[in-house]
């Protein structure tokens, strides 16, 4: 799909869209959208707009018909293909011009206003698994805008805060959304890897453009903690590391980092070495024939058993099967 086809396929009026402009009078329009409408609650839940097995969704806004105020349990970042939008986040206006993007935490109430043939808005809903620790690692560049996505991610509260970015001058964050959406809306082989790979590219181009400031919000403790900083000094060391050794390298108590760890991410240390071991683990089964006693000692597992058991509680299924299945569905 080229750039061009991207325009004609944002354009294109949908069946509900077609029969809203259609409408001569303020009286039908309003009695189509009653029609058309379905009854949610205010909480919107991640399975109800991402499908099963995905971490990540994009859809385009539905227009001529306005949002009631809701909130969800997802991240979701708006971005303004075309025109503009006007919402309501927690009773705080904030208009949107062409180019720009909003990024919603969790549990953050919004509303979209009425929108014209011209405004087009692209929705991308992310699960909180989709910002795994290799992403969260390359955020270090802005305390504020990686504390927001840790926070949204991993505290236990209930998070309502958002990122407005006024990227309406910047031609390689409209760049970067083109290359994704194109992907997309016509998948190819690989899509998901080059989207996931996008993805980062525009977070960290995102970090660069962003000038504000999230709404008042304390975030001294992650500053104090300097958590991106640790989870790459984590993810750069995850063969060796050790509590102590990371520590040591950011002047902290163990005891104290351990705890501090434990509240951000809700695992202890020694899980989070897992989990990035692990992951290693994976892109070797399946992308070479090293066999598992190779992999196990390259991701920093000794003991071959040992290996196996984590592994098999985190996947349910040994490495071997892990490689079969992933080769067999085309992975």
């Amino acid at each position: 799909m080229t750039d061009a086809e991207l325009d004609l396929y944002l354009r294109k009026y949908t069946d509900i869209e077609a029969l809203l402009a259609a409408c001569d009078t303020p009286e039908n329009k309003e009695a189509l959208k009653q029609e058309y409408h379905i009854h949610f609650s205010d909480t919107f839940d991640d399975a109800m707009f991402i499908p099963p097995g995905q971490d990540i969704t994009f859809s385009v806004h539905t227009r001529f018909k306005p949002v009631a105020s809701h909130r969800h349990s997802f991240i979701e970042l708006i971005y303004i293909y075309s025109g503009e939008c006007r919402q309501t986040i927690n009773n705080k206006s904030v208009s949107m011009k062409k180019g720009e993007l909003c990024i919603l935490d969790t549990n953050t109430f919004h509303s979209i206003e009425d929108t014209g043939k011209d405004d087009i808005i692209i929705n991308c809903l992310m699960r909180k698994s989709y910002f795994d620790w290799a992403f969260l690692s390359r955020l270090s560049g802005n305390d504020i805008f990686s504390g927001f996505l840790t926070h949204a991610i991993y505290e236990n509260k209930h998070s309502n805060e958002y990122i407005l970015i006024r990227s309406g001058d910047n031609d390689k964050i409209s760049r970067i959304m083109n290359a994704i959406l194109c992907e997309y809306f016509d998948k190819q082989p690989c899509t998901d890897e080059i989207i996931s790979s996008y993805m980062v590219i525009l977070f960290a181009e995102m970090l660069r453009v962003y000038k504000g400031d999230v709404n008042e919000r304390n975030y001294s403790a992650l500053k104090n903690t300097q958590i991106t900083d640790i989870i790459h000094y984590i993810q750069d060391q995850y063969k060796t590391v050790t509590l102590e050794s990371t520590a040591r390298h950011f002047n902290f108590n163990s005891n104290y980092l351990g705890k501090v760890l434990k509240k951000i991410t809700g695992n202890n240390f020694i899980d989070l070495v897992h989990q990035i071991r692990l992951s290693q683990a994976c892109i070797l089964l399946r992308n070479s024939d090293v066999s598992v006693q190779k992999i196990a000692n390259e991701v920093g597992y000794e003991n071959i058993n040992f290996f196996y058991q984590v592994f098999k509680r985190k996947y349910n299924c040994s490495p071997a099967e892990y490689r079969e299945n992933s080769r067999r569905s085309g992975f």
